[in-house]
Formats: structure tokens, sequence, C-alpha cells
């Protein structure tokens, strides 16, 4: 499973640059660059409230492999659209069918978790996961570069179908865990009473004071950093989308943080509680992205997203470590979820909203914005039940959250 994610993680990367690249190197608008950002994650908003229930009932493993089958199809078609000179229309189009994927994959990867791991393990697999995607996100821009310069975004999107391919075939030999009647729903049935599980989990979200400020708060971070990621080719490269090295580093930079703050992470849990370094990582994020507006250049997006990397690595692992210890694992699924389709609904805004900033007023009025917002979710989670959640994951594993009255495993109410 660990080499699954590994390689899948790897042609991702590579994939992050081909995408944007092709779309600026058709168009040579920042815009349409930022929208073919966007449009992957507008899946997740209508797709994400109803995904985590189908990964709670249906068979996580095979659900995970169907995912990378289906992925890699739609990726090699990207890449045989980069082969006729597509308009740029029809790749977002082929953008927005990968992104309503990908909402499947992720609830049904946590829960996995759950299935395999024992509670007092899940702070280091956390770590090991966001430590993991964190070298990737150092190496793979190095290469993804690399290849998008060297051999185009045509041989990018080859090697990413190839990795979701090989991913399948990975979990596809994992063993076969018995994990009681739900192993055994089909796919239809886990999609029958969508609406009324999908309430469950809101409602189980709304009763948890900590798990709703989340929700609330990820979706205010998601006007900020996302908002400058989404346009950094085009605030490197520029209208003409050459490529230079220097996005490579800014973007390594970003991995090598994720690296150091996930394995810093289960150490920092050790001392202190799960809401204090949630609230630390926030309010330093904050700074770091006000260097940007301070001192436009590569140099402070260098430090940015360093630093940026490493305060998310810091929120991500005792986040997902006390969601895990405080969702009960038959529901994590739909809570996960519900969880990113709302946070999610602000990225394709923010993403427009912040080329729209860069090539109207400049790089800094940028970066002054989204540090503004940080600086108001750093408050919000310093200052909430999520800032004050005293327990780490593996404290509050026996404190589950269930819904009043749980659906039955079949689809039913």
């Amino acid at each position: 499973m660990r080499i699954a994610f590994i390689i899948s993680s790897s042609g991702d990367w590579i994939f992050r640059f081909a995408l944007p690249v092709l779309v600026l190197q058709i168009t040579g608008s920042a815009v349409s660059t930022a929208l073919t950002y966007a449009v992957e994650f507008v899946p997740f908003v209508v797709i994400g409230l109803f995904s985590g229930v189908v990964a709670d009932r249906a068979d996580r493993r095979q659900l995970m492999i169907a995912c990378d089958v289906v992925s890699a199809v739609i990726v090699a078609a990207i890449g045989v659209l980069c082969l006729i000179d597509p308009p740029a229309l029809l790749v977002m189009a082929a953008a927005f069918l990968l992104g309503c994927v990908r909402p499947f994959s992720f609830p049904a990867f946590q829960g996995f978790i759950t299935e395999r791991v024992a509670a007092e393990r899940r702070a280091s697999m956390n770590a090991w996961v966001q430590g993991a995607d964190g070298t990737l996100g150092m190496l793979g821009p190095v290469a993804g570069v690399a290849v998008v310069t060297l051999l185009g975004p045509t041989a990018a999107s080859f090697a990413n179908a190839a990795s979701f391919a090989v991913s399948a075939l990975l979990i596809a030999a994992t063993a076969v865990v018995a994990a009681g009647r739900r192993l055994r729903t089909s796919f239809a049935a886990a999609c029958r009473s969508l609406r009324p599980d999908s309430v469950a989990a809101l409602r189980m979200v709304v009763r948890e004071r900590a798990l709703l400020w989340a929700t609330v708060l990820l979706t205010l971070a998601n006007f900020t950093f996302p908002a400058a990621a989404a346009n950094l080719v085009y605030i490197v490269a520029g209208p003409d989308g050459d490529v230079p090295t220097s996005l490579a580093v800014v973007a390594a930079a970003q991995g090598l943080g994720a690296v150091l703050g996930a394995a810093a992470a289960p150490l920092l849990l050790r001392r202190f509680s799960a809401g204090a370094l949630m609230g630390a990582a926030m309010g330093v994020k904050a700074l770091a992205l006000t260097l940007p507006a301070l001192q436009p250049g590569i140099g402070a997006l260098t430090v940015c997203w360093f630093v940026v990397g490493t305060t998310t690595s810091t929120f991500i692992v005792p986040w997902r470590t006390y969601r895990q210890g405080t969702v009960d694992p038959e529901f994590l699924g739909r809570v996960v979820g519900l969880q990113r389709a709302i946070p999610f609904a602000a990225v394709p805004v923010s993403s427009l909203l912040g080329s729209w900033l860069v090539v109207e007023f400049g790089v800094a009025a940028l970066f002054t914005a989204i540090a503004v917002i940080q600086f108001f979710v750093w408050l919000g989670t310093r200052f909430s039940p999520l800032g004050r959640s005293g327990a780490t994951g593996v404290e509050v594993a026996g404190a589950s959250v269930i819904p009043a009255s749980q659906p039955s495993r079949t689809g039913g109410n």
C-alpha cells in the first residue's frame, strides 16, 4: 500500500506541472491556467458530499483499485489529446473527469488506514503519509519540470497514467481483511440512501464542535495558499509559458518543508496537545504568506513555500490523527468526504480571484490579501474548540462520535 501511494503520487507531481503548462502554452492566459487548476476541485464540492458514504459502505480496497484504473484511462486520454494540439476547453473537460474520480479515493484511503493500522500507530502512519508526500513534493517538481521541459506534457500524461496502473496492481496485491458486512456490500447498494447518510454525516460534524470549526476554518484557509499555488506557474513563468528552473526550486522547497514537518509532528504531539499544535501551525503560516508581499521574488517565494510545507504537515498530522480517533471508523469516510467537499468549494473561487489579483494588481497584492485571511484563520484556530483539543488521536481513540441513528451497512436508514 505504501509503495502504491508513492508511485501514484510521483506521477501526480509530474502531472501537476504538465496540465497547467499545456494550457498556458495553448492560451497564454493566467485566468485559463488557474481555471484548469480550479475545475479539478469542482467535483469534490458536489461528489464529495456523498462519495464518503460509498467509501464507508463499499469494499475500500476494491474501490481504490477501481479509482486508479479509471484515473489511468482518463490521464492516458489526456496524453492522446496532447498529440493532436487540442483546444484548452477539451483539456479542462478531461481534468474535470479526473476530478470526478478522486473524491472516492481519499475517503477510502483514510478508512483503509483505520482498518489496517492500530490506533496507537496512526499518528506515525499519518506522519509517514505526509512525509512521503512531502518527499515527492521535494523531488517531484524537479522531475516534473524536467519531463515537461524536455519531453513535453504528453510524456508527463502517459507517465502519470502508468503510475495509476501500477498503483492499482499493488493495491490488488494487498491482503483482503474481513471487516464485517460492509465488505459484502455491492457498489450499487453503497449508492443507496445517499441523502440520509450524507445528512447523518453533517449532523455528526455539527454536533462535534471541533469538527465543525475545522470545516469552517479549512474552508476559509482555502482562500489563502491555494490562490497562490494555482497561479505559481504564471507568477514564475510569465504569460509566455517558458518554465524556468526556479519553478522547481520553489515547489521543491514546499516538499522539503512538508518532510521536516511530518517528521517533527509525532514528536511534538508527545509534548503538546493536538489543538495547540494546529493553532501554532496556522499562525506561522500567516507570517510566511506575508514574505512575498514584502519582497516579491524567487527568494521570498521559496522561503514562503518551505514554511507553508512545514506548517501544513504539522497541522495535517495531528488533525487527521484526532479525527481518526474521534469519529467512529464505520462513518469516517462520509465525514472525511464532507470535510473535503465543503472546504474545496473555496478552491475554484480562490484560484480565479488569485489570477485576477495577480494580473490587475501584481504579486504583492495577492499575498497581502491571502496573508490577512490566514491571520483570521489562525485566530479562529487558536480560540475555537479546535484549538482547545487537548488530546491526541491515540488518547481519544475510545471516544468516538456516533450519529443518533446509525444507517445499516446495506444502505437503509
